[in-house]
């Protein structure tokens, strides 16, 4: 019966893109749309069907309809289909469905499952903290796809995330540890100063001096002068991009340091920065040895 379903469901797919094909897209969206049951249900089982992008059709009808699709897509969010179970959670999210939270959830910790990072993004489009706890599961997950998603979609919810990913930080292990430096760092909040202080001689440490420049506060002063003086070229190459937005007269002899410094970047930062806190130009090396004056990406 099942082989017999998908049979006949593919016969109907494949005559959609014919004229006078047996099914019409638009008057079943327009059955849909008045809260035909039959209609939508279809609509979520055409989400499944590749063939002639069909399945990219539907979504966006199925988006467009809204609210009387989301029980009907919520009933097919464990479905064994890819393709289909992708576009449901897409849907979701960019309806903002808030029932959908936890089966989405169950979708991005449920590890067998591929290209996961859709729930991610989908949890951050539904923007209600509730998802909070899972998104932070995922700073950790194996895949690093799935630790970007999770990583922008608590940026996204902005100071709500600040407390749990400064309460998870001290406990975190180096990868999970590493999303919720970065995270911390584009939200910007101030509270996040000293966690972030703490992780400087880390492991994370050139995560941490980047997100330290972000927050753009002179208590970070110090220790961007001590980054400059880092084995990792990287740090050296935050420190410096940091010190200009917040650096004092303190940070002058440790940048004109680092006009030496054998990375070309690090140079250049520090040129920059240097700029920045004087007021004056100030050149810097460049791979042919040439004394340039860097340009300016501050506004």
């Amino acid at each position: 019966m099942r082989f017999l379903f998908y049979g006949l469901l593919l016969v109907l797919l494949l005559s959609a893109c014919q004229p006078a094909g047996p099914v019409d897209l638009t008057a079943l969206a327009g059955k849909a749309r008045a809260g035909d049951s039959q209609a939508c249900r279809q609509l979520v089982d055409l989400l499944a069907m590749q063939e002639n992008s069909v399945n990219e059709k539907v979504y966006a009808i199925v988006v467009e309809i809204g609210q009387p699709m989301v029980e009907h897509l919520l009933a097919g969010i464990e479905s064994e289909n890819r393709g289909q179970r992708e576009y449901i959670i897409a849907a979701l999210g960019t309806l903002q469905v808030k029932t959908a939270i936890q089966p989405i959830s169950q979708v991005l910790l449920n590890k067998q499952l591929k290209r996961r990072y859709i729930a991610a993004w989908a949890l951050g489009e539904i923007g209600d903290p509730v998802a909070i706890p899972t998104l932070l599961l995922g700073l950790g997950d194996p895949v690093e796809l799935v630790r970007q998603y999770a990583t922008r979609a608590l940026i996204k919810f902005n100071r709500d995330a600040v407390d749990p990913l400064l309460a998870l930080l001290p406990q975190a292990d180096p990868v999970t540890a590493a999303g919720a430096i970065r995270a911390l760092g584009d939200i910007g909040d101030k509270r996040s100063i000293e966690a972030l202080l703490g992780q400087v001689a880390g492991t994370n440490r050139q995560e941490a001096y980047l997100a330290l420049g972000k927050l753009r506060d002179p208590r970070a002063e110090a220790a961007l002068i001590q980054g400059l003086t880092d084995a990792d070229w990287q740090v050296r190459m935050n420190a410096a991009m940091a010190l200009g937005p917040i650096g004092s007269i303190r940070a002058i002899p440790a940048l004109q340091g680092t006009l030496e410094d054998e990375t070309l970047v690090v140079r250049e930062w520090s040129a920059r920065s240097l700029s920045v806190i004087t007021g004056t130009k100030v050149n810097y090396r460049d791979s042919s040895g040439e004394m340039v004056e860097p340009y300016s990406v501050y506004h």
